[in-house]
């Protein structure tokens, strides 16, 4: 996955008082009201608001315990979650200098022009937001995006065309074409680093 600072939260929203819906309690209970599963936590919240308000923020921290700038900083730190309402479909381009020498930039604008959107925006009928991500790991199969948290690999301007086009129809992302989604293993040779049974304090 792709880290990055997401642009945070606006000042004062920290004064936001804490709402828990009956969602969050599920899952804050699954979860043990467990201060290290916060990461997993906030993910679980999101998939089920489509992002993290103010609010949500608050009430995690009151029910694990955790200071409310800790949870804020975690929400914030990682592109992949949202303090501020994003589109149904959430695309993130994969922005490092191996998917730049393969024509990132081109594809998001690309993508944007089709879609009649801002890099960094959300689209006016809340349908779609573009924007750019960290390095998601794949470097050796750029250029990359992740659609909804789904990584799809070697993007090219003819999955561009058809991505606007699905998205434009609003096709779920889990029903693209499943090539898409395709993460070919690069590990041509396990060896001593990878597959050795070492005993504990051999490998010293």
């Amino acid at each position: 996955m792709g880290w990055g600072h997401n642009g945070g939260i606006s000042a004062g929203n920290h004064q936001e008082p804490p709402v828990a819906t009956p969602e969050l309690e599920r899952i804050l209970a699954q979860h043990r009201r467990d201060p290290l599963q916060l990461l997993q936590i906030l993910i679980e919240v999101q998939a089920h608001e489509g992002w993290l308000p103010p609010a949500t923020l608050s009430a995690v921290a009151e029910a694990l315990g955790m200071p409310r700038a800790r949870v804020e900083s975690t929400a914030s730190f990682y592109s992949f979650l949202h303090t501020r309402p994003s589109g149904e479909f959430r695309i993130l381009f994969s922005d490092n200098i191996t998917d730049r020498m393969l024509g990132n930039q081109a594809l998001m604008r690309a993508l944007c022009d089709k879609l009649w959107l801002e890099p960094g925006k959300v689209s006016e009928d809340g349908l779609v937001s573009v924007d750019t991500t960290s390095c998601t790991g794949m470097c050796d199969q750029g250029p990359a995006v992740l659609a909804n948290g789904r990584t799809i690999t070697r993007v090219t301007p003819e999955r561009i065309d058809e991505m606007a086009h699905l998205i434009r129809r609003r096709v779920s992302v889990g029903d693209w074409p499943p090539e898409w989604f395709h993460v070919e293993d690069n590990i041509r040779r396990r060896d001593v680093l990878l597959d050795h049974g070492l005993a504990p304090g051999e490998a010293l």
